[in-house]
Order: C-alpha cells, then sequence, then structure tokens
C-alpha cells in the first residue's frame, strides 16, 4: 500500500544551557494515508463545491484566490450530503457489509458507532454534512479556517426496561486538513499533523512558548515544591524514583528546579501504577519505565524529552492508602500545579492503561476538484476528533474539543489542575497545544489564538473580592457538570481552587458557599433525558449517611449539574451584590470537616437560620417549556400570581402533593424599571388553524399552543428560549387536552435589555435584536467596592447599595424544604422566586410570622 510523504525543514535543535530546554532531532515528516475506496453510497464525500449554498470565489490572483461562502444564505455554513444509513446496534450488518468489500470510510464509521455504541440503543441512523467555519468575521488573523469538519449526526433509536420508545442524538467531528497545495489554498484547511509527537519542530514550538511565557511561584509553609516528586532519571540513569523534596540535595538548593505536572484519566484503580503504604520505600529505591502504566510512561519520556528532571503524578507522589496522607497533600494541590513548570495533559488518553505519544488515527483522504476553479484539485484528509453531544459543537478544533469535550475534560479533578496551571501542554487526539498567558500555539500552525489562554496567574494576584466571588460561581457550576469516581471528593476535587479564590472568604465557607443569602439560589441542571430523579429518590439520597458529601442546602450535595440561577431569574444579575439584601438571619452555618484541609470533604454539616416561612398550601400548576421536556410550576392565589417554583427532582406523579412542602425566604432583590408584566392568554386546540398553526404572533402576545410543526414556528420559539433572552412558559389544560406557551419578553432575568420591542417587529428580528444587546452588556456592574471588600474581610454580608427601591419592588426568592422523620429539621427541595407582580414580590412574604428551621 502506498503512502504519500512530506517532509519539513528539520531546524536545529536547542541545548541545555541554564534553564533552556533541551531536545534531540526528531523526524519532521507527514505521512499521508491512501485516497480512499469509497462505495457507491459514500461517492458523496467528494463534494461539488458549486453546490454549496452561497459559495463563490474570493481573494485576488495575486494574493491567492480562495472558496468563500456568504453568511446571509439558509444555513449557509453546512452543506448536507445525500447520505442516510439505518443499522442495527451492535451488529451493524449494513456498514460491515460495505466495509469487508473494502470501503474506507463505512470502515471508520463502524468502528466509530462502536466505539462509542450508547446502551439500550439497538439501531442508529447516520446523516452526513461539512461545516464550514462561521467564526471568520469576529475573529482575527485574515482568512483564518474555511472547510473545518465533516459531521456524522446519529439518532440512537431503542427502548427501556419499560418498553418505551428511546431516543438520543450525538455528532461524530471529523476534522479536516491538508498538506500545503493548491487544495489546501482553496479550501482554507488546517496542516495536517506531523508522524512523531515529539519532533523537533513541535519541540521548538513548546521550549519558543515556555521561554516567552512567565511563571510565578507561589509557597505553602515556605516551600514551593510538592512533598514528593518522581526524578525521571538522566542520560546515564535509565532508572526512575521516588524523592521526598525536602530531603532531596538539589531541591535543596533552589527553589527554581523546573519540575512537570500530569493531568490525566485514571481508569481502572487495580491496573494503576501507584504509591501506597508497602511500596513506599521500593518507590524512593527506584522502578523501571517498564514496570509503569502506558500514560505515565510516555509523561516520563515527554519529562525527559523537555529536559525536566522531576514529575509530579498523583498515583506515585501521594501514598494512596494513607488517608492522612491523601488529605494533607489534596490541600496542598494548588502548590503542585500552579508551581509546575508545566502541566501535561492528556485528552488523547482515556485511561492510565492508554499512552498518548502513539499516533494511530482513524482517518481517511479523499479526493477533491473544485467545480468553481477548475485548475484546483486535490485531497484532504479527515480524522475523527470525538463526539460531542450538542450540534453547537460541531465546530469544535482539536483543541476546543480537547479541554471541553474529551473524556479528559469530563473529569472532576481536572478543572483545578488545568485551571491552575501557569502553562499547560496539551496532548489531543490529533495534535498537541501549548497553553500559556499568551494564548495557545497549535502544531502545524503559525497563528497563536489568543482566544484560549492559562488562568493560573489570576490566583496569585490579589484580585477585587466580588470578582473571585462571581468567578467561583462559574467554576462550581463547569464543576458540577464533571464526573467523580468517588462522590466523597466533590469538595476535596475543588478544594485547591477554593482555597486560591475565596482566601479572603475562608472564615465564612461552608461546604462550598459563602454568601449563603445569595448562592443558597441553586437549581437542578438535569441533564436531558439522562438523569431522572423522583423525589422519593432524592430524598433517599440526601439521607444516604452512610456515604455522607455535604448536607441538602449545598451544591455539593447533588450528582447532576447546577447553576446559580433559574432561567427565569438571576439572584446577582448584572448587579452582582449591590442589590441583593438578605431576608433572614442565619443562626449557624455549620461544618465537619473530614480531615485537615479547610475546604475539602465534610462529615456533617447544618444551617440554622430565623426567617419568613410560608406553608406550600397554594394550588400548585404545572408549566411546560416549549420545545423542551422541561416542567416548570407555579403557584398562584385566587387567580393571581405569586411565585415560580423549580424542584430538585424531574420525574413527577400524575397525583404529586406539594402541601407538606415549606418556601423559606431568604433575600430579595431590587427590580429593574419599566418591568413589563401581561396576563397569560390561554389558546386552546379548537382555536389552531387547519394548518396547526396559531395566528402569527406579535411580540407582546402572550401564547399557549400545541401539536405545532417543529419545521414551522416552535424551532424559533426554542431559540428565543435557549439563547437566554428573557422569556416565560405559561400553561393551560383544559380535560386531557395538553397546551403549551410563551409569555412575553421581560427584562427581569438580562439587565440592560430594555422592555418589550414594538408588537410590529418580527420574531427573528426581535431575537436578533435581542441577542446583539446581550453581546454588548457587560457582565458584571461592580459597585460599592469598598463596603463588600469590608464586609466581606469581617464575616457579615455586605449591605445592600442605599438606592435599595420599595419593598413593593423587590422581587422574593428562598429555598423550598421538607420535614425529615426527625423533627424539627428539614431538607432542601427546591428553590422559589417571586417577581414583583400582581400578588407576588416580597410584599407577599411580609405579611408571614418568621420562625427557626434548621436544615440538614
Amino acid at each position: 500500500m502506498h503512502h504519500s510523504r512530506f517532509d519539513h525543514d528539520v531546524a536545529t535543535p536547542h541545548h541545555q544551557n541554564g534553564n533552556k530546554l533541551m531536545f534531540p532531532v526528531r523526524n519532521m515528516t507527514t505521512t499521508l494515508p491512501p485516497l480512499a475506496t469509497l462505495c457507491e453510497r459514500c461517492q458523496v464525500l467528494q463534494f461539488n463545491d458549486s453546490k454549496w449554498p452561497g459559495a463563490y470565489k474570493a481573494g485576488s490572483k495575486s494574493d491567492g484566490e480562495y472558496l468563500e461562502v456568504l453568511g446571509g444564505q439558509p444555513n449557509p455554513y453546512r452543506l448536507k450530503l445525500d447520505y442516510f444509513v439505518l443499522d442495527s446496534v451492535p451488529s451493524l450488518p449494513w456498514l460491515s457489509d460495505a466495509a469487508q468489500n473494502g470501503c474506507t470510510f463505512c470502515s471508520m464509521l463502524k468502528e466509530a458507532i462502536l466505539r462509542f455504541a450508547k446502551p439500550s440503543f439497538d439501531q442508529v441512523f447516520v446523516s452526513l454534512f461539512y461545516q464550514w467555519y462561521p467564526f471568520n468575521e469576529i475573529e482575527e488573523g485574515g482568512q483564518g479556517i474555511g472547510l473545518k469538519s465533516l459531521v456524522a449526526q446519529l439518532l440512537w433509536i431503542g427502548y427501556d426496561e419499560k418498553g418505551d420508545h428511546l431516543s438520543r442524538s450525538s455528532w461524530f467531528n471529523f476534522g479536516i486538513d491538508s498538506p500545503p497545495g493548491p487544495c489546501a489554498q482553496w479550501l482554507r484547511l488546517e496542516s495536517c499533523p506531523r508522524d512523531e509527537v515529539l519532533c523537533t519542530e513541535n519541540m521548538r514550538m513548546i521550549s519558543e512558548s515556555l521561554e516567552r511565557s512567565s511563571h510565578t511561584k507561589s509557597s505553602i509553609e515556605g516551600t514551593t515544591y510538592p512533598t514528593r516528586l518522581i526524578h525521571v532519571g538522566t542520560k546515564t540513569e535509565e532508572a526512575c524514583r521516588l524523592v521526598e523534596t525536602s530531603s532531596d540535595a538539589t531541591l535543596l538548593e533552589s527553589s527554581d528546579i523546573p519540575f512537570a505536572a500530569l493531568s490525566y484519566c485514571w481508569g481502572d484503580i487495580g491496573e494503576q501504577f501507584r504509591t501506597e503504604t508497602w511500596s513506599l520505600h521500593e518507590r524512593i529505591a527506584g522502578f523501571e519505565l517498564e514496570q509503569v502504566s502506558p500514560v505515565l510512561r510516555d509523561a516520563i519520556r515527554v519529562t525527559r524529552s523537555l529536559g525536566i528532571r522531576y514529575l509530579w503524578v498523583d498515583a506515585v507522589c501521594i501514598v494512596q492508602d494513607d488517608l492522612k496522607d491523601w488529605d494533607r497533600e489534596s490541600s496542598r494541590m494548588s502548590l503542585v500545579y500552579q508551581n509546575s513548570t508545566l502541566t501535561i495533559c492528556t485528552p488523547a488518553s482515556t485511561t492510565c492503561q492508554e499512552g498518548f505519544l502513539s499516533r494511530s488515527w482513524s482517518m481517511a483522504r479523499l479526493p477533491f476538484k473544485s467545480r468553481i476553479k477548475r485548475a484546483v484539485s486535490g485531497s484532504y484528509v479527515i480524522r475523527l476528533i470525538g463526539e460531542v453531544t450538542d450540534p453547537f459543537h460541531v465546530v469544535s478544533d482539536d483543541l476546543s474539543f480537547a479541554l471541553s469535550h474529551s473524556q479528559w475534560a469530563l473529569r472532576g479533578w481536572v478543572l483545578q489542575e488545568y485551571e491552575l496551571s501557569q502553562r499547560a501542554l496539551i496532548f489531543g487526539q490529533t495534535k498537541i497545544h501549548i497553553v500559556t498567558e499568551h494564548g495557545a500555539h497549535s502544531e502545524s500552525n503559525e497563528v497563536r489564538n489568543s482566544s484560549e489562554y492559562t488562568h493560573g496567574t489570576r490566583y496569585l494576584n490579589p484580585r477585587y473580592g466580588e470578582s473571585r466571588y462571581m468567578n467561583w460561581l462559574m467554576l462550581v457550576e463547569d464543576y458540577s457538570a464533571r464526573r467523580l469516581t468517588h462522590r466523597t471528593d466533590k469538595l476535596a476535587a475543588i478544594s485547591a481552587l477554593a482555597g486560591r479564590s475565596l482566601d479572603v472568604f475562608s472564615k465564612r465557607f461552608a461546604a462550598g458557599h459563602v454568601f449563603l443569602h445569595a448562592d443558597l439560589f441553586w437549581t437542578a441542571a438535569f441533564p436531558e433525558t439522562e438523569l431522572q430523579v423522583t423525589r422519593t429518590a432524592l430524598i433517599d439520597g440526601l439521607h444516604a449517611w452512610n456515604i455522607y458529601v455535604a448536607p441538602s442546602w449545598s451544591w455539593a450535595s447533588r450528582d447532576h449539574p447546577i447553576k446559580f440561577y433559574d432561567r427565569r431569574f438571576n439572584v446577582l444579575g448584572e448587579l452582582g451584590l449591590a442589590h441583593v439584601r438578605s431576608e433572614c438571619e442565619v443562626l449557624t452555618a455549620s461544618t465537619s470537616l473530614a480531615g485537615a484541609n479547610p475546604f475539602g470533604g465534610i462529615k456533617h454539616g447544618t444551617l440554622m437560620f430565623h426567617g419568613t416561612v410560608v406553608p406550600l398550601t397554594l394550588p400548585v400548576q404545572k408549566l411546560w417549556r416549549v420545545g423542551s421536556s422541561d416542567v416548570l410550576w407555579r403557584i398562584n392565589d385566587d387567580g393571581s400570581y405569586v411565585a415560580d417554583l423549580t424542584f430538585d427532582w424531574n420525574v413527577f406523579d400524575d397525583d404529586e402533593r406539594f402541601d407538606d412542602l415549606l418556601l423559606v425566604l431568604i433575600g430579595s432583590r431590587k427590580a429593574e424599571k419599566d418591568l413589563p408584566w401581561e396576563p397569560v392568554r390561554v389558546v386552546f386546540e379548537h382555536e389552531l388553524t387547519d394548518e396547526g398553526t396559531v395566528p402569527k404572533p406579535q411580540l407582546g402576545d402572550a401564547l399557549i399552543y400545541t401539536n405545532l410543526s417543529m419545521d414551522r414556528f416552535p424551532p424559533l420559539m426554542d431559540r428565543w428560549i435557549n439563547a437566554g433572552t428573557p422569556s416565560q412558559n405559561g400553561l393551560g389544560s383544559a380535560g386531557n387536552r395538553v397546551v403549551y406557551g410563551v409569555l412575553p419578553l421581560r427584562n427581569h432575568d438580562i439587565g440592560g435589555l430594555g422592555g418589550i420591542p414594538a408588537s410590529s417587529m418580527s420574531m427573528k428580528s426581535a431575537v436578533a435584536s435581542a441577542m446583539a444587546d446581550l453581546r454588548s452588556s457587560p457582565r458584571y456592574r461592580h459597585t460599592a467596592k469598598n463596603k463588600f471588600e469590608s464586609a466581606s474581610r469581617h464575616g457579615v454580608d455586605p449591605s445592600p447599595s442605599e438606592d435599595d427601591g420599595d419593598d413593593d419592588e423587590r422581587y422574593a426568592y428562598g429555598i423550598i424544604v421538607c420535614q425529615t422523620s426527625d423533627p424539627g429539621k428539614y431538607l432542601r427541595v427546591g428553590v422559589f422566586h417571586s417577581v414583583p407582580r400582581e400578588s407576588g414580590g416580597l410584599k407577599y412574604f411580609q405579611k408571614y410570622p418568621s420562625r427557626t428551621l434548621e436544615i440538614i
């Protein structure tokens, strides 16, 4: 089989000189696979560029001509191919037959489907489209990228244990690259990666990026080193050994000796090369490269190639069966990743038994001939990057995929490992990337990506307290969506970030919370179709003391993503804490630490406070979100709005009862000026037109509808909601008829967008206008800084702005609790917010008496 090759110039390597890095001369060849053999169905992969909507020849003969796509066309950045396959999983008879007959792409697709196969699904429907890069107009750097990826859209079909129909969508992202030539210039393709990961050119890229980057070390208890490091050996001494940094002669001479740190996926603990009490002296005596796991072996090779003598790996440098050692070292994790010369990140590996230096791509080379500029012909390579579960992420390049969608990126511990690092060397599925405070430099790419940079230095510099706090909330939202092998690591795995982010708030830190009157308002963000939680299961889980993680009022008590807002209400909004007021008195917020780490795991936690408590005796109405399975809830008093509720479970019985629950008022927030509010107008089924649509809506109307074609109006409404612009779902029910609805635009969710646009404005232009305003609006406005700083240092809640507004114009919000079997003790099971319209707002709750509650 013939493989094409093209070679790069071999540059003179650097040599070790002081702290300069050393690396050997290695092959910089890029080998291309042979042209793909394609079955009749897969011939459509050889696309016709003249068929792309809005495609035209741009540029000039002097500067180079290239294909461009007009943005004004319907779906201009996607070219759908005439490719549809329905096959059975896991046998995949159709794809298997085509692959056996020699089709390169069918073989690739079959392997990918088997790799990412979903349990409970026995069929998969596949369609294909090419993706043009849509963001060149808003990014710097000239022409940018053109043809970005080939995307396989998969619909997984099956049945659950009850026999109910199941379906789920996912997308395979195949990146596209090409060696320099007419095809690469015309389609504006990325350059090919090189055969050798540690080739001379890649090592030079790493070395130059590190030399341009600054590096500031912090210390804990007078040291800048972790307790233990691996000495990776020398040219004359191949064996590695574990060293105690407090007694190593080299490290005692200077606090500036470089060391690397490894961030990776563990996998099966039984396959891990690790240090335990019985093997500690063996590790110190030394071990050979052949003894260690593949991921550690590759990390040692990288460290050696960079001329760095020391490496930190948690499995080896922490005594894994010594709880005291583990607790102490987990509290010092910031010292590891902030002070490391660089962090070696391994998204290309999914387990310790999988290395990251071998380049065994799933790829195919496809021929191309332009129909617009007929002189252009050649080929390009498609390489599988991975699977995404959101269609908006199909434009992810190798770096974006590595940082956001890889198995490594979904690991809970990785957030603080990457976030605290000042330099990161990332081994992606197809390329390597070096990321510093100046941006990201990727293999075979001369242009630095300034949109991705490391954040480690931000935790070294003193910053305004509220900024740290707001950053902490965003980190927790990110972290809550990640996975942990052990639930009990929930607080420990983010404790280093907590220590660096919240050092000025350490006295008031309680189970991941700081300002209880604000951050107790968090909502469960259940992944669609993935997690089904009943009220009974929720309560049982919170009572499971044998695996205690956190009190019920803490976000850390849940195993699913959370958000510090409701889609219809944000406590902090744009004005931060300045316009938020506590409406309760916290008597006690105490936790019992599981170890010495003040930000780590806890054994028990309780919240005792005095405030307004309202029994949930009013009727609770059910609301459905348009184009989604989300269920929302509202209470009314004699037909007048009171509050919206969000529960911590998402599976409800037909006869679900709520009258045993209590609404506990925590805080209030000033309402925006000109807050619009209109009643819901219900449209029943018999009022729909024969075509199955409601009359064309005017913005400002409140619509309730059902049975609408998703190819007509609902996608626009769904976009309206998902875009985050202020919107609200209505409800209606008539016998067995379920109706859906949307209330008009409201600006209380996102301040600064103004009121409702003119009713004559089309829905599409209204969405575009709102999104444009949202992009230009500052995320946070910090006011009363001195007051906030003073309050946070003294451990009290910052007082609200003097321009606090009338109580009649304040939102009210709080948590929903239920009583436990232990009298006087309650569990948090949801949140509520009340808009100051009709009967709602703070004024409604002020007429109820106060009492003292203990929430566990």
